[in-house]
């Protein structure tokens, strides 16, 4: 059985960002493994939510990432993405 997640990028930073579904409701975290974890059966209904904040100018790049048991990427460029960024920027240059 595939886990997937999803990542987007947060429109004013451009960080990656993950998707949470819980009691409070959606929103998106920096936290890879705050993500939610979706089956293959609910993942195009998450996705379609996702999609809403991309519609509503939150995200951009909705993707569906695949993921193991533990949160952690199964794609290298996802891996990467993960960590946060890869060079400084902004107030950390």
């Amino acid at each position: 059985m595939s886990l997937n997640i999803i990542s987007a990028n947060h429109l004013r930073t451009g960080l990656n960002v993950y998707f949470i579904q819980d009691e409070a409701g959606n929103r998106w975290d920096t936290d890879f493994t705050k993500a939610s974890i979706y089956d293959p059966e609910e993942i195009s209904e998450a996705f379609g939510q996702a999609q809403q904040d991309m519609d509503n100018n939150i995200v951009v790049d909705c993707v569906i990432v695949p993921v193991d048991k533990n949160h952690i990427p199964l794609t290298t460029r996802e891996r990467i993405r993960s960590s946060g960024p890869s060079s400084k920027y902004g107030h950390a240059v």
